[in-house]
């Protein structure tokens, strides 16, 4: 995912993992966007769940599973 800087103005990309893990820590902390910051001037940059979907077609919620509990 190609992403220009709001800041610099300089391009740069988050590659597919990280935009998986974006996803993940999205869905889990229930956020909406997903700060990711530019290798260039070091600033935030807000992207959108809607747009990280949009990258990653194929990413679906992991679901945490559910430990028996120990006081059986």
């Amino acid at each position: 995912m190609q992403i220009r800087c709001n800041h610099c103005n300089k391009p740069f990309a988050l590659k597919k993992e990280e935009i998986v893990a974006a996803l993940d820590s999205l869905q889990e902390q229930n956020l909406h966007h997903y700060n990711a910051y530019c290798p260039h001037c070091r600033r935030a940059n807000r992207i959108s769940r809607a747009e990280l979907e949009h990258a990653a077609p194929d990413w679906k919620p992991t679901k945490k599973e559910s430990h028996p509990s120990e006081s059986e």
